[in-house]
């Protein structure tokens, strides 16, 4: 009974590494703690701007052998959006808050650029979702991708900021940041 309590743990621990990896070397946007005004991002859509793919500070190399452009990452984020809003409410993309297991439903508004390859190993995309019955009440929902059998696949997913009220209007208030490519905990 031990060594199986031993190599679950094993497991658990392999599984996490690499998402401890990508939130020490992760940045969206080049967050500075500040809060985000959404004031411009209240009716944003999938953009069709050129697309950008940013790499880390560390690396430039792409995961396994195929290097995947910002096209193909926001293709694979769209459907991984997709997919899980088709499961239970359709429509509404549902994410547990991991720090406050409250049950959010969202819908999706938008991927930010520049999607990241980060250490030559993962994908990261930063997004917004705004809640169902408040459109301007957005989140900042972020992202892990990596190639499983030739294919991009999210594997993690967090709530980076959480909409505050500030001044009559929405404001995004962000729980962690990145410095030098390090996570940086708020609260």
């Amino acid at each position: 009974m031990q060594a199986s309590g031993w190599t679950w743990l094993t497991r658990k621990a392999w599984i996490a590494l690499p998402v401890i990896l990508v939130l020490a070397l992760a940045r969206c946007g080049g967050d500075t703690g500040e809060t985000t005004s959404l004031k411009n991002q209240t009716n944003a859509r999938i953009s069709d701007e050129p697309e950008t793919l940013a790499p880390s500070k560390s690396t430039d190399k792409a995961p396994g052998n195929k290097r995947f452009s910002s096209s193909e990452i926001k293709a694979a984020m769209r459907e991984h959006i997709r997919k899980r809003t088709e499961l239970g409410n359709p429509g509404v993309f549902e994410i547990t808050d991991p720090r406050t297991s409250q049950n959010l439903q969202l819908r999706f508004q938008m991927i930010h650029d520049p999607v990241r390859v980060i250490d030559g190993q993962f994908y990261f995309a930063c997004t917004n979702f705004a809640e169902i019955n408040d459109p301007d009440k957005t989140y900042d929902l972020d992202f892990w991708l990596q190639e499983l059998n030739g294919e991009l696949v999210v594997y993690e997913e967090n709530v980076h900021k959480l909409p505050a009220r500030s001044d009559n209007q929405w404001v995004q208030q962000p729980r962690y940041n990145f410095v030098n490519d390090r996570i940086n905990l708020l609260r």
